[in-house]
């Protein structure tokens, strides 16, 4: 085998190589963008399923202090926040957070790569702060109107909440 023809084996590979990986490239981002372009008429409907237990599940962990009734609906990590905000405001400040759900529209679902989500909600609740022990009600938002975003994340049991951030309040007029 001459010099010229050693040189030309692997220049061809290298070429080889390179068309490999950008295929490779090509077609990893076909599939990211093909993920990302917005949820299924599935997710949709399991991401509602989900909020509809979630939030008064939400509001009930705030009115009894016990987060268990979320475990069907938020992870580990998610529950451990939960209980810490919870008590902290039972023990520290001694009141109870007495919230009913008048109800919610999701604004926005994003889910990319097939197993994390991001929706943005418009909650209305109704809010009262009573004193620890009793009926006192201290403080009282009617219709208060919340900007909330989740993140979530599919599991084999299908979507948890992993972490949720009110936004904004959202004035009353």
């Amino acid at each position: 085998m001459n010099s010229s023809s050693r040189t030309q084996v692997p220049a061809a590979i290298s070429r080889a190589v390179l068309f490999l990986m950008l295929a490779a490239l090509v077609s990893f981002q076909l599939a990211c963008s093909a993920s990302d372009a917005g949820p299924s008429e599935k997710d949709q409907q399991a991401i509602k399923e989900l909020l509809e237990g979630y939030l008064p599940s939400m509001a009930e962990a705030y009115r009894s202090g016990n987060v268990e009734v979320l475990r069907d609906y938020a992870v580990e990590k998610e529950l451990a926040t939960l209980y810490k905000r919870i008590s902290d405001f039972m023990e520290q400040e001694n009141r109870i957070v007495s919230s009913d759900l008048k109800g919610f529209e999701i604004d926005d679902i994003k889910v990319w790569r097939h197993s994390n989500a991001v929706v943005n909600t418009t909650e209305i609740w109704d809010v009262r702060v009573l004193a620890s022990g009793s009926e006192t009600v201290l403080s009282e938002g009617l219709d208060q109107r919340d900007q909330v975003r989740y993140q979530l994340k599919r599991t084999d049991e299908g979507w948890r909440v992993i972490y949720r951030e009110r936004v904004q309040t959202i004035p009353q007029q």
